[in-house]
């Protein structure tokens, strides 16, 4: 077996005392080893659109990382909107091992149009900023398609329209269609809205008659009125604060497009003196 080979170099360094003059420069010696990166060998595109795998160069072999990084690369390259781009990355073993990577760009791409295919009366608007994400760069008009962000964005657009009383919505799955030609991606989103719920009644029970007043004067929803979960909330919120008294809120009925409301008032807890509540802790701890 012949002895490993030394790789004999000179660092990008100059080193110089204070007031000296440079010191020359020291050669340095490396073994041949195969767990270790040597060159990293880029086809298809700049090294910059790549550099979390160029920068391997010297590091010690991790295929396990090396396989994320490349992962992470096409990542990158599709929220610069390279949609459809690839990345390959396979080992050569001359004195060190050298990674030699291939990209595929494809063509990139920017968004022409989204289409909601509905005609319920979610504002339009609205829906459309619920996609967009990166102050504008990404899913929506003009900006870049990435997939997963997309299908996260109608996930909590599905729950913003609950709370606005299509309680049964559902959004299936966005289609996106690509001219290759002129880098242009269109994208259609399936909205089964079902029907939108109004508000029956609301009633309080528990407390005197002086709390369940104030408690339904500050959750505000009349009733005929569109269910709106934020906005009930909020009076929700205000009605606690307001009577000191926990407060929950529950559907009773839903039938037909109307749903019922009971709010139901905690009874008041009794509070006790300072020594009291001592003695009372200690009676626990026994």
């Amino acid at each position: 077996m012949a002895p490993p080979r030394l790789i004999t170099g000179f660092v990008g360094l100059t080193i110089a005392s204070c007031g000296g003059q440079p010191a020359a420069l020291t050669p340095i010696s490396a073994r041949c080893t195969a767990d270790r990166v040597g060159t990293v060998h880029v086809e298809g595109a700049g090294r910059e659109l790549v550099s979390g795998l160029a920068v391997l160069e010297g590091t010690l072999l991790d295929i396990e990382r090396t396989e994320r990084i490349t992962l992470a690369a096409e990542e990158a390259l599709r929220y610069r909107g390279y949609a459809r781009a690839r990345v390959a990355v396979s080992t050569e073993t001359v004195c060190f091992t050298d990674l030699h990577v291939i990209v595929d760009l494809g063509p990139k791409y920017r968004i022409e149009r989204i289409e909601f295919q509905t005609d319920d009366a979610f504002p339009a608007p609205e829906r459309l900023a619920a996609l967009e994400d990166e102050l504008g760069r990404v899913n929506t008009v003009g900006g870049v398609h990435i997939d997963y962000r997309l299908r996260r964005a109608l996930k909590d657009l599905q729950e913003r329209y609950r709370d606005a009383g299509w309680l049964d919505a559902h959004i299936g799955e966005p289609e996106a269609t690509y001219d290759d030609g002129d880098g242009l991606v269109s994208l259609s989103i399936p909205v089964d809205a079902g029907e939108r719920y109004r508000i029956g009644a609301i009633t309080a029970h528990g407390g005197n008659s002086g709390v369940r007043q104030a408690i339904l004067d500050e959750i505000g929803i009349e009733e005929g009125a569109w269910y709106d979960r934020p906005t009930i909330r909020r009076g929700l919120e205000r009605a606690r604060k307001l009577t000191k008294r926990k407060v929950m809120l529950r559907e009773v009925d839903v039938d037909r497009g109307v749903i019922e409301l009971e709010a139901v008032v905690a009874p008041k807890q009794a509070t006790r003196s300072p020594k009291r509540r001592i003695e009372h802790e200690r009676e626990h701890a026994q």
